[in-house]
């Protein structure tokens, strides 16, 4: 380095002033070409990139039954109303108490991601979902039944919102919306679980056992996020990577998280996935199942098959529009417009076209399924982008409530509406569901016309 190229503009009025900054950059030019420091850097970056992985690979395990207890009651929902001997309300009721208890936590679970970091929240979060398992598989009626459904909901609701913050910080900037989509596609399989592998076992060994299963192996995956993981502490800083935010408690955390409330924009965000998560997630984790079984006049195992196209079509939609929104979008906010239009065709599909093959029943699901994926993932990127890295964990538990009250209001909603058709032997008559789904296909397209006030916020460039 040369002295021309260690000076300042202030150089040419002052010369101590001058003479300073020189030493200052000549000694950080050494320290960084230092062979010794330059070691050091790789191996922050080797350990940084291989314990990365180590943090996706578990927390995506755990996210995958995430996903399964979210849908598993549609492949389970004649069984509990056989075992209870309850009506479709109370079976919506009972299956929603895992949506209003995962909503009601996010606020706190992310202001404890903030302070205390995401490795704890998730390994605590997921031995409370374990224990809620073996409550749900030693009901003895549905308040039981509801109670154990209700700590699940309580554990598995501190996964994702930690997930956020733990992915944050240990990828770069450039790769977030990507490891979304992974993750939400990973969560997606625990989806496909909860469908045909489930009616398996259900049928095999019965949905107690199952239950039982689940809980255990939800209890070794939190031993393993106590003792296997750890959390981003900023000590690869010294590889000066741009793209790696830092570790919580830095610089943003000076902004209030509060500020938020007062935005026009996140009431707008929270309305949209209020509607498009509840009335999806509805559908594909209560009534899916049964609706298909009624409409095709065929068994659980096959109902549950084609069940499985919705998980399929997130697999698909959520990694690659995630990858999209990283490399070829430049408004992740059209992006959103446009599967909200995909979305809403499909409900129509559902409405109107399930009677035209098979061949259309298929394409109708795998499509939702991948414009749902695609907006989740595109959606969590376009907050990425707006929230400071500091307060992201605390804005992310904020936002987070809206889907899972979205799910559980529209799971009672739709039951009642259901409640009204004719019910026979246990099992609703195919018309029982055109109401509910004609509520559904509504609120897609206002979510769809609500999306074009979103708007496009840029991070400045540093």
């Amino acid at each position: 380095m040369t002295f021309y190229e260690a000076a300042s503009p202030y150089c040419s009025t002052n010369s101590s002033i001058c003479f300073i900054n020189y030493l200052s950059n000549f000694s950080t030019a050494l320290y960084f070409k230092n062979p010794v420091n330059d070691m050091i850097n790789k191996k922050n970056i080797l350990l940084r990139d291989s314990h990365r992985w180590m943090v996706f690979s578990l927390i995506s395990l755990i996210y995958l039954f995430v996903y399964f207890h979210r849908v598993s009651t549609s492949v389970i929902a004649q069984d509990i109303l056989k075992a209870f001997n309850v009506n479709a309300t109370a079976l919506g009721f009972m299956s929603s108490m895992y949506f209003y208890l995962y909503a009601f936590e996010q606020p706190l679970v992310g202001y404890f991601s903030d302070i205390f970091g995401p490795r704890r929240v998730i390994a605590y979060c997921t031995l409370a979902a374990a224990c809620g398992c073996f409550i749900f598989a030693l009901s003895p009626d549905i308040a039981w039944a509801s109670a154990g459904r209700a700590l699940i909901g309580i554990g598995v609701g501190g996964v994702y919102v930690p997930a956020v913050k733990a992915f944050s910080q240990w990828f770069e900037r450039n790769d977030f919306s990507t490891m979304i989509g992974l993750l939400i596609a990973v969560g997606n399989f625990g989806a496909v679980i909860a469908t045909t592998p489930l009616a398996w076992a259900a049928n095999n060994w019965g949905w107690r056992i199952s239950f039982h299963i689940i809980g255990w192996i939800s209890l070794a995956l939190a031993m393993g996020a106590f003792f296997l993981i750890k959390d981003f502490d900023g000590s690869v800083e010294t590889v000066k990577d741009e793209n790696i935010l830092e570790p919580a408690g830095t610089g943003s955390k000076k902004i209030p998280f509060y500020m938020a409330l007062i935005s026009f924009q996140f009431w707008i965000l929270a309305v949209v996935f209020f509607g498009v998560y509840g009335i999806v997630i509805t559908f594909q984790g209560l009534w899916a199942t049964p609706y298909l079984m009624a409409v095709l006049e065929t068994d659980r195992i096959a109902a549950s098959r084609l069940n499985m196209l919705i998980p399929m079509g997130f697999i698909v939609g959520a990694p690659l529009f995630g990858r999209l929104s990283d490399r070829i979008f430049k408004s992740k906010v059209h992006v959103i417009s446009w599967l909200l239009a995909l979305l809403t065709l499909s409900w129509a599909g559902i409405l109107f076209g399930m009677e035209l093959g098979i061949l259309s029943v298929f394409l109708i699901l795998f499509f939702m399924g991948i414009a749902t994926g695609g907006f989740v993932s595109t959606f969590w990127a376009h907050i990425r982008e707006i929230i400071p890295a500091g307060i992201l964990g605390s804005v992310s538990g904020l936002l987070n409530p809206a889907p899972f009250l979205g799910v559980a209001v529209f799971q009672v909603l739709t039951g009642s509406l259901i409640d009204r058709g004719r019910l026979i032997d246990g099992a609703y008559l195919p018309g029982a569901y055109k109401s509910s789904f004609m509520l559904c296909f509504l609120v897609s397209g206002a979510c769809f016309i609500i999306s074009f006030f979103l708007k496009e916020n840029k991070p400045e460039e540093k």
